[in-house]
């Protein structure tokens, strides 16, 4: 019976070590918003940028209803966990019937820690998406 102790003892060391891991930030998060529950047109997304030391890469996704489209120009714009905000105009190239990814930013350094919205507004667009998505993914940093 001795030799199992041991045994127990590594079983509940791994399983502490799993949970422990698994309350840890997660590298990245995928958010879609349906048409739907687009407000005026504007797809709007809370991310937790919580880490000012890492640098985050972001894609934006889509799928059109029935047709390609090309050169889908955006609004973007962001507002930091304290309210400051920026915008900007960018060009998805094409959203294809099968859905398609492109990248938006890589190595992005948030000035400030917590969570900051996105708010994405594709414009000439009409009904013809379906939604449109956002990846953030923190980089590991082994380039």
């Amino acid at each position: 019976m001795k030799a199992r102790r041991p045994l127990l003892a590594l079983f509940a060391v791994l399983v502490c070590g799993w949970g422990l891991a698994a309350c840890s930030e997660p590298d990245g998060v995928e958010l879609f918003v349906r048409r739907s529950a687009a407000r005026d047109g504007v797809y709007i997304y809370r991310l937790p940028l919580t880490d000012t030391t890492a640098a985050y890469d972001f894609w934006f996704y889509s799928r059109p209803r029935k047709h390609a489209l090309d050169d889908i120009q955006l609004n973007v714009q962001w507002l930091s966990p304290s309210g400051e905000g920026f915008s900007e105009t960018v060009y998805m190239r094409r959203v294809d019937v099968l859905g398609s990814r492109e990248l938006y930013r890589s190595g992005m350094v948030p000035a400030e820690a917590g969570e900051w919205q996105l708010s994405v507004r594709p414009v000439g667009t009409g009904e013809e998406l379906l939604g449109f998505g956002v990846v953030c993914k923190r980089q590991d940093g082994t380039r």
